[in-house]
């Protein structure tokens, strides 16, 4: 784990949590591990699950997640993404279709603070750096690459939830640009404010651990 992914504040947004926490305990745990792609071990009542590179443990019924192996607690955006996410999955297939933010449920009323919020900081911190080290930093969140742009990585923030990110890099007469796609099977695991959010997640984790690379 790095630092930026850790919480600092247990009792943070603690208000924000209680109707996601009422959701997820609402549900059968093994019938969630199914859904999404996670694994319920019941000695332990906990669901372990992928993401980003890191495998965190989820207790049912009370909704405390940890880093497996250790106390740290994941930063407080990414607990309520995990939540939201295992509460709502429903073992829909990807369709290996991408889609824009704005052709999700009602994803056009939320698409300018998304793209001021996640797309165009991706623009501003990565545009004029160097691709190999863009594609370094990527990995560090168990990146694939595929072929689209500069750079265009496939990054798991669930296992049944990728996000596509494309970087087209700019120079001193072009400007920079970039994009941030989703499966087409997106809304069955995430309601679209979880999406807008998972995106600003995403692209402030890939900035910071740029910084934490190239920028000391």
């Amino acid at each position: 784990m790095f630092p930026y992914m850790i919480s600092e504040d247990k009792k943070a947004f603690s208000t924000a949590f209680e109707y996601i926490i009422r959701d997820f305990a609402a549900e059968d745990p093994v019938k969630m591990s199914e859904n999404s792609g996670a694994a319920f071990d019941p000695e332990q009542s906990v669901i372990r699950i992928k993401s980003l590179g890191q495998v965190l443990e989820v207790k049912y019924p009370e909704g405390d997640i940890v880093f497996q192996g250790s106390k740290y607690m994941p930063a407080w955006n990414w607990k309520w993404l995990i939540l939201h996410y295992l509460a709502r999955a429903d073992h829909a297939p990807l369709e290996n279709k991408l889609i824009s933010y704005r052709e999700l449920e009602s994803g056009n009323v939320n698409y300018a603070a998304f793209l001021r919020k996640s797309i165009e900081p991706l623009v501003k911190n990565f545009a004029q750096e160097p691709v190999e080290q863009i594609k370094a930093a990527f990995l560090k969140l168990d990146a694939s690459f595929e072929k689209g742009a500069d750079v265009c990585a496939k990054i798991p923030l669930f296992p049944r939830f990728p996000i596509t990110i494309k970087i087209w890099l700019g120079d001193d007469e072009i400007e920079g640009a970039a994009n941030i796609l989703f499966d087409k099977s997106a809304n069955h695991y995430l309601d679209t404010e979880a999406i807008n959010e998972a995106g600003i997640m995403v692209s402030t984790f890939l900035i910071e651990q740029y910084k934490l690379m190239y920028k000391k």
